[in-house]
């Protein structure tokens, strides 16, 4: 595993790591509309300790192997858009991808350019054999971006997940290499 934090460049994006100084500009747009709604592990209300920690844990989680966090920086004014990260499980080569857009900046193509660009890293870079992700029954937005970036669907799974006293359907999408070397 490498030890730095990659940079990623898309046509529209940087993806980056979040600097210290970002904590008030993560707490104020995790707070948004449909953020914690959405997602299984940001909560609510997200406090700005919670970005605080969150920025600070960001490096060592991907020098450990775990997790890759990126901020999704529009490249022509630097601002911070969302986040997209890739949960890694090194025994089976398997990425998970997660992430989300904030509200004024959601139907605009970012979640995909920014996820395509994460899985792209996670085969080319990091040697994965699969890459997948879940969402939400109800998150129809996200589940287009997963069919977008070329994970196919593989099922749901029931009630799977309790979210705010709810179970929950999760969706799931995945691909594989052999899959990802012929789209590329």
């Amino acid at each position: 595993m490498p030890i730095a934090l990659p940079q990623l460049h898309t046509p529209r994006l940087l993806l980056r790591a979040l600097e210290a100084d970002q904590a008030e500009v993560l707490f104020s747009l995790a707070n948004g509309p449909k953020i914690a709604d959405n997602t299984a592990n940001i909560p609510s209300p997200y406090t700005l300790e919670t970005a605080q920690e969150f920025i600070a844990g960001t490096a060592e989680k991907y020098r450990a192997g775990e997790l890759l966090n990126l901020g999704m920086h529009v490249r022509e004014t630097g601002e911070l858009v969302g986040m997209v990260s890739l949960r890694l499980n090194a025994r089976h080569h398997y990425g998970h991808l997660g992430g989300w857009v904030a509200a004024h900046s959601r139907n605009q193509g970012y979640g995909a350019e920014a996820a395509s660009a994460v899985m792209d890293f996670g085969f080319a870079e990091l040697g994965l054999q699969r890459v997948g992700s879940q969402c939400f029954g109800r998150n129809k937005e996200s589940a287009r971006v997963m069919e977008k970036i070329g994970l196919r669907y593989e099922g749901c799974l029931r009630e799977a997940f309790l979210k705010n006293g709810v179970y929950e359907d999760l969706l799931g999408f995945a691909t594989v290499r052999d899959d990802w070397e012929r789209r590329v």
